[in-house]
């Protein structure tokens, strides 16, 4: 059994508190013997988990990797040193801890967290690497009692949660700060920065452009970035993963790893190049072009338009949204990218109607508009592609990729 099938038409109502979790991990008696990471903010999370997963592994310790959310197949949130759980074992932990979510009523997400904490710790893994969900604050993922936390960015996302000024969400996302622990910041900029003067003990602090450093280039299809601080010194180093913002996202990860663990220069070389982040900024079909990314938020979007014409040029953007998501400034900055669109719908209940896309592409000035009945359909398409605008529609190609392959 999948802990989804478990929870599917089951709507609790979601207060946010740790409470409920806190009671779940102290009725089993749970505490991580390992020691975790926790890494918080809008964009960039996963693709930090990513890198700095993989720069352990590839320093010799068994690590797991909470992963949040799934693509496609449930058991990709749960791995160690990148295998996902099987199903056998999930079916087994589901089935076990099934009194425990219904006694204390957790989430989906905070059933998925308890998961993770029992499965890391009887796989006795030396290190867990947590991505936050939502927020920081009341993040069912602070109960992996952090020894280091890393916060990517505070852009505009979850709004209705997290508060509509990014001053609220800049308080939320630094809640997982522990004192006395290192809290690592992937940005000098307001209001990140300035609010964790004000929350945070300063010597917890590492601010990338205060104590780190990175620089990068795009070069096709490769990425390859310089890191400095005050012990390491590396040039040139290839990045697994595309684009000019993975350069930060892979220095939040040297900086946060570097706190824990002695580096070495080739084990860090061959981390980093290896490393792999499904659906973001994944380059599927190199001819003709097809790129999958999660960019699900403006800022998201904004910035992979940014990166696609600069290094890429023109390429075609196959677009979808979720209800309640603002995704009509997304279609206003993938304009800048080409007049032309395709718009496909998901099968997620949430997905949001295929007219109402139409109307809102009309709008922004699009030329012609394309409608795809299914996401499969991609494949069919002979022209330079990138999909995004949910992991749902990434999970879905994913999925298809997937059946595909075991024909």
């Amino acid at each position: 059994m999948h802990l989804y099938d478990l929870y599917k038409g089951r709507d609790y109502h979601i207060v946010p508190t740790l409470e409920r979790i806190e009671k779940a991990v102290g009725y089993l008696s749970l505490k991580p013997s390992y020691i975790s990471l926790q890494v918080g903010g809008t964009n960039g999370k996963g693709s930090t988990c990513a890198f700095l997963q993989n720069i352990l592994k590839y320093h010799g310790y068994r690590v797991g990797w909470f992963v949040s959310p799934h693509l496609f197949e449930e058991r990709e949130r749960w791995r160690i040193n990148g295998e996902n759980i099987s199903e056998d074992r999930l079916s087994l932990l589901v089935e076990e801890l099934r009194d425990v979510f219904e006694r204390f009523e957790l989430t989906y997400f905070e059933a998925c967290t308890l998961i993770a904490l029992k499965y890391f710790e009887e796989e006795g893994v030396d290190f867990g690497v947590f991505e936050v969900g939502m927020g920081g604050r009341w993040d069912a993922t602070r109960l992996c009692q952090p020894e280091v936390c890393a916060i990517t960015n505070i852009q505009r996302d979850h709004t209705k949660w997290l508060g509509k000024d990014c001053e609220s969400r800049a308080i939320e996302k630094l809640g997982i700060y522990r004192q006395g622990k290192p809290l690592v910041l992937g940005s000098m900029r307001h209001p990140l920065y300035p609010k964790a003067l004000e929350l945070c003990r300063h010597e917890d602090l590492h601010v990338a452009g205060i104590d780190f450093f990175a620089s990068g280039r795009v070069e096709g299809l490769k990425t390859y970035m310089n890191y400095k601080d005050d012990l390491l010194d590396i040039r040139e180093l290839e990045l697994g993963l595309w684009g000019k913002h993975q350069v930060d996202n892979a220095s939040l990860a040297i900086r946060s790893a570097s706190l824990l663990i002695n580096l070495k220069e080739e084990k860090l070389r061959d981390a980093l190049k290896s490393a792999r982040w499904e659906g973001r900024m994944e380059i599927v079909r190199k001819e003709p072009l097809l790129i999958l990314d999660g960019a699900h938020n403006p800022d998201g979007v904004a910035r992979v338009v940014s990166e696609v014409k600069k290094h890429l040029g023109s390429i075609t953007p196959v677009f979808t949204a979720l209800k309640e998501k603002e995704w009509e400034l997304s279609l206003a900055y993938l304009r800048e990218l080409s007049d032309k669109i395709y718009l496909v719908p998901v099968r997620h209940h949430r997905g949001e109607d295929l007219n109402k896309l139409y109307e809102k592409a009309k709008e922004q000035g699009f030329r012609r508009i394309n409608l795809l009945e299914e996401a499969c359909q991609v494949f069919d398409l002979e022209e330079g592609l990138i999909v995004l605008g949910s992991l749902y529609l990434v999970g879905e190609i994913k999925e298809y990729m997937a059946r595909v392959k075991d024909r």
